[in-house]
């Protein structure tokens, strides 16, 4: 006989959605943004204009943004709602010992504690609510960066998963440092892009590591229970 345990493939299953959800919420954010930036009305340049000006209700040229703003808002909160599985599932990453599952706990409180803040970045648009938009801004990037760099730090000390996501989070906090230092630099508005859309790559690569590591388990119990006996 067989024995076919159904908690382990339920697990399976459930994680699966959850891999699909955060992958879908990065792609659809590349693909939203990508699509208000050919739908901003007049020229949008991705060297000297801000991701927020996609947001605006009104272009640089004077002319309605609704389609893009649209577009923008749509994939901020989009991208907010998907990261909320993703840091959940995060928690699961590091059980070894008590010190890493402070680090998981606390890396994926600041995470979850970020996700509306990012929300609030879609809701207020630069334009006419800009206190209210960088005030959500300073609040998100923070609390996402600081999380990131825990998780990025976890990956490199744990000799069992692959170090690139963890030196992709360093660099990124490195950018993160050099935008902060003089955020009215000409270069800032090109390596915010950078930034934003790098954190959601490394969300893409650590969902990944995550899903990885999850189901491994379950299909070595899968094969173990699935011996005759």
């Amino acid at each position: 006989m067989f024995n076919i345990n159904a908690g382990s493939i339920a697990d399976k299953h459930t994680e699966g959605l959850s891999q699909k959800v955060v992958t879908y919420g990065v792609a659809q954010f590349i693909i939203l943004t990508m699509s208000a930036v050919i739908l901003y009305p007049g020229e949008y340049n991705l060297f000297s204009h801000h991701l927020s000006e996609l947001g605006g209700s009104v272009a640089r040229n004077g002319a309605p943004n609704a389609a893009s703003s649209t577009l923008y808002s749509v994939a901020l909160i989009s991208m907010a709602l998907t990261l909320i599985p993703f840091w959940l599932e995060a928690l699961t990453l590091f059980r070894d010992t008590n010190r890493m599952k402070t680090a998981s706990r606390l890396g994926s409180a600041l995470g979850l504690m970020s996700s509306p803040f990012l929300v609030g970045v879609a809701l207020y648009p630069f334009d006419t609510q800009l206190d209210m938009h960088f005030k959500m801004f300073l609040v998100f990037f923070p609390l996402f960066n600081l999380a990131s760099l825990i998780y990025s730090t976890a990956i490199i000390m744990d000799r069992r998963l692959p170090n690139r996501n963890g030196f992709l989070g360093f660099s990124l906090l490195a950018l993160s440092i050099i935008v902060l230092v003089d955020p009215v630099a000409a270069y800032v508005s090109f390596l915010q892009k950078i930034l934003i859309y790098g954190y959601f790559i490394w969300v893409l690569f650590m969902n990944k590591i995550i899903y990885s590591r999850r189901v491994a388990p379950i299909q070595s119990s899968r094969n173990i229970s699935d011996q005759p006996r």
